[in-house]
C-alpha cells in the first residue's frame, strides 16, 4: 500500500508541474498588457512556493493524525495527503486561466 501511494504522489507532483508549466504558457499568451502578464506570473512563481510550504505542513500534520498506528502508517498518510493536495492545486491551477483571454 506504501509503494502505491508513493505512485500515486509522485504521479501527482508530475501532475501539478505540467498544470504550472501550461499556467506560465497560458499567461505568455494572455491578451493583457506586459506589465499585467509579468505580475501574473511572478505571483504565480509566489504562490507556488507558498503552496509548497503549505502543503509540507499540512501533510505533516495530517500523518500525526495517525497518532501511534503501526507500521507505515504515517508515512502512507503523507504520502496520501501529497498526492490529493498536488492534484486539487493542479485542478485550481487549471481552472484559474480556463477563461482568460489569449492573442
Amino acid at each position: 500500500m506504501r509503494d502505491c501511494l508513493a505512485k500515486k504522489a509522485e504521479s501527482s507532483q508530475k501532475t501539478l508541474r505540467q498544470a504550472e508549466e501550461k499556467l506560465a504558457g497560458t499567461l505568455s499568451r494572455w491578451d493583457e498588457d506586459n506589465k499585467y502578464v509579468d505580475q501574473a506570473k511572478a505571483a504565480l512563481v509566489e504562490s507556488n512556493k507558498k503552496f509548497a510550504e503549505y502543503r509540507e505542513t499540512q501533510c505533516e500534520f495530517s500523518a500525526s493524525l495517525s497518532g501511534g498506528a503501526a507500521g507505515n502508517a504515517h508515512e502512507m498518510h503523507h504520502l496520501a495527503c501529497i498526492s490529493e493536495l498536488n492534484n486539487k492545486r493542479a485542478e485550481q491551477l487549471r481552472d484559474a486561466v480556463s477563461d482568460l483571454p489569449l492573442k
